[in-house]
């Protein structure tokens, strides 16, 4: 297992491969950034432990670092690091490095996840450098592997409702509403779409980062893939507000791309 140099901003992983498995856009974005940031050899990505099982079928002797998120339907991070180090994964070693990562903290979980061996978590709201210094960390943190009986032994957890159960499937609706009422307002029509390509400082950040004035740079979808806000549309203070109170209270960890028009 590759291991790295140091654990502060300047995290060197550029002889480590990763996998980062989770089926939200804008949280493999933020392990994209920090796997960048410490010029990590490569990255896979997967949305699903199905997928993840597929990519580490091709490249688990490769891979030594695995950011996994542990809420995902519909099976969840924490049995795809049970196959790992029960050895159900013959080209994965069992002492991978694997990282839970999650925005909504569950005692069950973490006590799981601990009797599993995890070796480490990263906690939502977290900015890149608290990523990269939690990736370092557990990438220095042995695992003295135990059994695959004792894995297998570890019960499993039932998975929160996902974030497009909880915001409902009626979702966009209070988005779009907001464009327009917005737009009327102000005693005009919602202007046409920026197309993303025609934006400049195209950048991610936080939604709570977000000002009245940018543009959307990429699509906001939920877990499902059901389509939030379209790419192109300007952020105003009303849309800001509808889609703060659409991310319940994970605004500084929803991270979204935004640019600004072309002079």
């Amino acid at each position: 297992m590759n291991v790295v140099a140091s654990v502060n901003a300047d995290v060197d992983l550029s002889r480590t491969m990763f996998l980062v498995v989770d089926d939200k856009p804008y949280f493999r974005d933020i392990a994209h950034n920090a796997l960048n940031r410490g010029r990590a050899k490569d990255v896979k990505y997967a949305t699903s432990v199905d997928q993840a099982r597929d990519v580490l079928k091709r490249f688990g002797q490769h891979i030594g670092g695995i950011i996994c998120d542990w809420d995902m339907t519909p099976v969840g991070g924490l049995e795809l690091l049970r196959m790992i180090r029960a050895g159900k994964l013959p080209r994965t070693p069992r002492d991978t490095c694997f990282v839970i990562f999650t925005s909504e903290p569950n005692a069950a979980a973490v006590k799981a996840a601990m009797q599993l061996d995890v070796n480490g978590f990263a906690v939502a709201p977290l900015s890149l450098e608290k990523l990269m210094k939690t990736i370092g960390q557990a990438m220095q943190r042995p695992v003295k592997l135990r059994t695959p009986e004792r894995y297998h032994a570890v019960p499993a957890v039932d998975l929160p409702k996902a974030m497009s159960e909880r915001m409902g499937k009626d979702v966009v609706n209070p988005i779009v509403s907001a464009l327009e009422a917005d737009a009327a307002k102000a005693g005009r029509k919602p202007g046409p779409a920026q197309k993303p390509s025609d934006l400049a400082n195209v950048r991610m950040c936080t939604l709570i980062e977000a000002r009245p004035g940018a543009v959307l740079a990429r699509d906001i979808k939920d877990n499902e893939g059901q389509l939030l806000l379209k790419a192109g549309a300007e952020l105003t203070s009303v849309l800001l507000e509808k889609l703060n109170a659409v991310a319940d209270g994970h605004s500084e960890s929803y991270h979204i791309w935004v640019g600004e028009r072309r002079a």
